[in-house]
């Protein structure tokens, strides 16, 4: 039988309409919506903005609020991109900066707990942290730029009061943060994860991380710290944290600095004695200075390490077998591909990089990869803090390292040569150096292997009553 209408799409219903818009991204939902009025209420239906994830198409400020009008109590997820990209190296200030405005209409219309703004342009003295939802456990601004950032007080101040809830915490790529921001992102109660990768800033000031890691992070379960300037205090203050599973370090910004006035991560760091990480699982160390004394402190003092990323380190392949016949069931991602793990069983949740990039811009000499001591080698840097009085209530540390002293090279005996070399010329003995001859009786004892007859004359008879 023959159809005696034309098929459209529009003649479907609308139950069946939205069937098929449930599998299609929000992006697309949008598009769709602008064709017609019913296929613009169809894409309003609640089912459709459980999770807003917007990327990575880039909306306008007045596309987004367009957005945010379908949101609904039932809506928890909201992930955006911005223009950071896409107008890099086109025009000179930020055009499209994410306004107050629009958090309001987020907290009207919703509960939301997980807000992901990626690459956008924020102006930190309009749009500061009191505008979003108070709801938040996830937060993720990943190479987000901001311009006026304060200088008296971070941008996160108040940050545990506003967000009580937060649990994650994703900085990656933000140029802008600070070591003063730890303090006050160290006061979250709930905080579990942090992500600063790419903070090259993180490191300068370590007093500020000193504080932060001794007074805060309580619950913190996973620290990613890699490509940041972060020295071997920064490690240790970290590493006794008694919660944390997975800690991520790598030294690639130190090896761009060509220089040994740079503190780097090394084996003083992680080999610190009398202190124990007894739950950390994962531990990356990509690009740092640490060898083989990092690889035997491991089998001592982290009992739960599950898996460990020395790629680009002074780690030898002799270390490498050694810790995999002691722990045979430890996964080592490493430089040797006959000792490295199967990508194939590196869990996804654990965050090593497939591609790695190896940085080697700094000269090792030979001596910092033997594993013998040379007596020419530099003696190692002390480091110690020290605590300031400023006032009542106040104190200041200060962080002093002691510069190794060369001893002074001990210049070689000078034996002075003779002006002209003759042979020695013979001389006739003198005559109280000549041999007397001996007598009878000493030959006698001479030749059945007694003392010289020095040692007769002191040798005295115990039978001889004049003894």
């Amino acid at each position: 039988m023959a159809l005696n209408y034309e098929p459209h799409i529009l003649r479907l219903s609308d139950d069946i309409l939205l069937q098929i818009m449930s599998f299609l991204k929000l992006e697309d939902i949008l598009t769709v919506a602008q064709v017609c009025s019913r296929l613009e209420k169809i894409s309003k239906d609640r089912t459709l903005w459980k999770e807003a994830d917007l990327r990575p198409r880039f909306l306008t400020h007045a596309e987004l609020e367009d957005a945010v009008k379908c949101f609904h109590r039932g809506t928890k997820v909201l992930a955006s991109t911005g223009s950071v990209k896409l107008l890099s190296g086109k025009v000179q200030e930020n055009t499209e900066c994410l306004s107050p405005a629009l958090f309001e209409l987020v907290t009207q219309f919703t509960d939301l707990e997980t807000l992901i703004l990626e690459e956008h342009f924020i102006n930190a003295s309009i749009l500061t942290y009191k505008c979003f939802p108070s709801t938040l456990k996830h937060l993720s601004m990943e190479n987000c730029k901001l311009i006026n950032v304060p200088v008296k007080e971070s941008y996160f101040f108040n940050m545990a009061t506003q967000t009580s809830h937060l649990e994650s915490l994703n900085l990656n790529g933000c140029l802008w943060f600070e070591d003063h921001s730890m303090m006050a992102i160290s006061k979250c109660p709930k905080l579990r994860i942090l992500r600063l990768r790419g903070c090259v800033k993180v490191g300068t000031c370590a007093a500020y991380i000193f504080l932060s890691a001794r007074f805060g992070f309580e619950n913190i379960e996973v620290l990613d710290l890699r490509e940041t300037a972060i020295s071997d205090a920064e490690v240790r203050a970290f590493k006794s944290k008694p919660k944390l599973k997975r800690m991520y370090i790598d030294g690639r910004v130190h090896r761009k600095q060509d220089s040994d006035e740079i503190d780097r991560v090394t084996d003083r760091g992680i080999n610190t004695p009398e202190e124990y990480a007894p739950h950390l699982e994962v531990l990356t160390l990509t690009n740092t200075e640490v060898s083989d004394v990092t690889l035997r402190h491991l089998a001592r003092n982290m009992p739960n390490l599950q898996l460990i990323d020395v790629r680009g380190s002074k780690v030898t392949e002799p270390g490498v077998i050694r810790l995999k016949t002691e722990f045979p069931l430890l996964r080592v991602v490493c430089d040797f591909p006959e000792w490295t793990v199967d990508s194939s069983l590196i869990s996804p949740n654990w965050w090593i990089d497939r591609d790695f990039i190896f940085q080697d811009d700094v000269k090792r000499h030979p001596s910092s990869v033997s594993t013998s001591r040379d007596a020419t080698a530099e003696p190692p840097r002390h480091e110690r803090i020290e605590i300031i009085d400023v006032g009542p209530g106040m104190v200041r540390l200060r962080r002093i390292i002691d510069r190794p002293v060369f001893p002074l090279p001990v210049p070689p005996e000078v034996v002075p040569e003779p002006a002209s070399r003759q042979p020695p010329q013979l001389q006739s003995p003198r005559p109280e150096d000549q041999e007397l001859p001996r007598s009878p009786e000493s030959l006698r004892s001479s030749s059945s292997g007694s003392s010289s007859p020095s040692q007769l004359d002191n040798t005295h008879n115990p039978k001889d009553p004049s003894v």
